[in-house]
């Protein structure tokens, strides 16, 4: 094992390696951040619903969620760097698409497009696996991180300047260039990983687990227009409760597992899959309500436009790129389980600080900050944890599945939060030389106060979970799981 890696660093080089999943990072989030202080925009432009607006992020994130364990179980068989490649192109050819989208429904048939890359990640993580000394990884992860705070703070700025000048569809068309180039750096320059674990696509697996995530997310979507209690609400979530038995049933039995449960079912593996979720849910969740939030006329927001609702979380975006390389060292010296649980604390404090503070500008940035260091020490303590607890060949799918659960969240989060901003509204009061008349039905305080109890509450159900992670038991795992792979390969 030791003289492959040996081999695969002088032939790949690390450093090149980390450049170019470094700009993967930088282009994605770019990508994706520049498109949340549209959506008001994006709303009224295709006369769309709040509830079907919030789609916009996830569909997104849904594609991912069924596609991102395929291609992990691909990578793992076939190559890595290959299913990178096809997960970038699948990426861009979204990006150029959604430029051109003419209405709600093409434009979430393009963001689903761009969900197919998501793969891309927990692939990227696995050749960090495969070409780095194993005392680099955690460092590694924490750079990839942090990029992802670099992309986010160029997106908010750069992607609402643009967004707010020239319109939110030259926001893809200008990235389209960028994501090419990188798309055919990766095709050139990078090397195969020479480490396999043939086996077969769980087709089964793969459409029960669609059927499951995507009935729940419909009842999620439509349940304030059809009523909570409705036969089609209750049915639609019944359909998913009997798609998720059917795909639990199906993948203790099959021979190549989607996702595999043995794994899934190692205590810090599952425990870390749980603390994914609650990032997920929290993260997006507070994307799309701090922008209608700010964009919102007094006295519930401040009226800010595009350009400045990105401003505000530029701050937060810089802290994260300066967390992740600081969560990694701190891996290295203590474990990656206290950066965890520190992590999962911070995140419980921002979402309590916003629910009680967000009356001016300078409050919800500062939340917004204590939010971005939180999650920069989760995301790096997490990858880190199940790189330890998995062995070498399951690396590809065990991220993958990680990914899957914070997607998940980040797919819920927004869902719940279009609801509460749906249901709780007030008539804007429009004052006139006659007199006030009655504007418009935006959210209302009570709406937004809901939104961050809800994302309080997961958080600190999250802490109890990074609690209850053993410490020893990662450690113990890493070393046995090495020499594993060792006699494998």
């Amino acid at each position: 094992m030791n003289e492959t890696n040996t081999v695969q660093i002088k032939r790949n080089g690390t450093g090149f390696i980390l450049v170019i999943l470094s700009l993967i990072a930088i282009m994605v989030m770019f990508t994706e951040s520049m498109l949340i202080p549209a959506l008001p925009t994006i709303q009224a432009e295709f006369n769309s619903t709040v509830t079907w607006t919030s789609w916009v992020l996830s569909i997104y994130l849904v594609a991912g969620a069924v596609f991102t364990p395929i291609f992990g179980k691909l990578g793992d068989t076939y190559g890595k760097k290959k299913f990178l490649v096809i997960c970038m192109s699948l990426y861009t050819l979204g990006v150029i698409a959604t430029g051109f989208a003419w209405n709600i429904q093409s434009l979430l048939i393009f963001r689903a497009l761009q969900g197919l890359g998501m793969g891309m990640f927990p692939l990227a993580y696995a050749l960090i696996r495969d070409e780095f000394p194993p005392e680099k990884v955690a460092m590694a992860t924490g750079i990839i991180s942090a990029m992802f705070g670099a992309g986010a703070a160029i997106g908010l700025v750069v992607g609402a300047w643009i967004s707010e000048n020239f319109g939110w569809r030259m926001t893809y068309h200008t990235i389209v260039p960028i994501a090419i180039a990188i798309t055919l750096l990766a095709i050139y320059k990078l090397q195969e990983s020479p480490i396999r674990n043939p086996s077969k696509v769980d087709i089964s697996g793969a459409i029960t687990f669609s059927a499951a995530i995507l009935t729940f997310l419909v009842a999620m979507t439509e349940g304030e227009r059809w009523g909570w209690t409705s036969l089609n609400t209750l049915g639609l979530i019944a359909v998913s409760l009997v798609f998720i038995v059917l795909f639990v049933l199906i993948e203790s039995r099959v021979r190549d597992p989607m996702i595999d449960l043995k794994v899934l079912s190692k205590r810090n593996v599952f425990l870390t899959n749980i603390s994914a979720f609650v990032i997920g849910l929290g993260m997006f969740m507070m994307f799309q309500t701090v922008t209608y939030l700010v964009q919102s006329p007094p006295p519930v927001g401040f009226s800010s436009s595009i350009f400045e609702a990105g401003l505000l979380q530029v701050p937060g975006s810089i802290l994260l790129l300066a967390a992740g390389p600081l969560a990694g060292i701190l891996v290295n010296k203590r474990g990656a389980k206290l950066p965890l649980v520190i992590g999962s604390i911070v995140l419980s404090i921002s979402f309590y600080f916003l629910y009680v503070l967000h009356d001016t500008q300078a409050q919800v940035v500062v939340g917004l900050m204590i939010m971005s260091v939180g999650l920069g020490f989760m995301m790096v303590s997490m990858i880190n944890i199940i790189i330890q607890s998995v062995s070498q060949l399951e690396t590809g799918i065990a991220t993958a599945m990680n990914t899957i659960f914070r997607t998940i969240g980040g797919v819920i989060g927004p869902t719940i939060a279009g609801v509460f901003l749906a249901r709780y509204v007030s008539p804007l009061v429009i004052q006139t030389p006659r007199g006030p008349i009655m504007g418009p039905l935006l959210p209302n305080a009570t709406a937004f106060n809901y939104i961050f109890l809800t994302a309080l509450g997961v958080s600190l159900v999250g802490v109890l979970v990074t609690l209850l992670i053993k410490v020893k038991g990662t450690e113990i795992e890493r070393k046995g799981l090495v020499e594993e792979g060792a006699l494998e390969v």
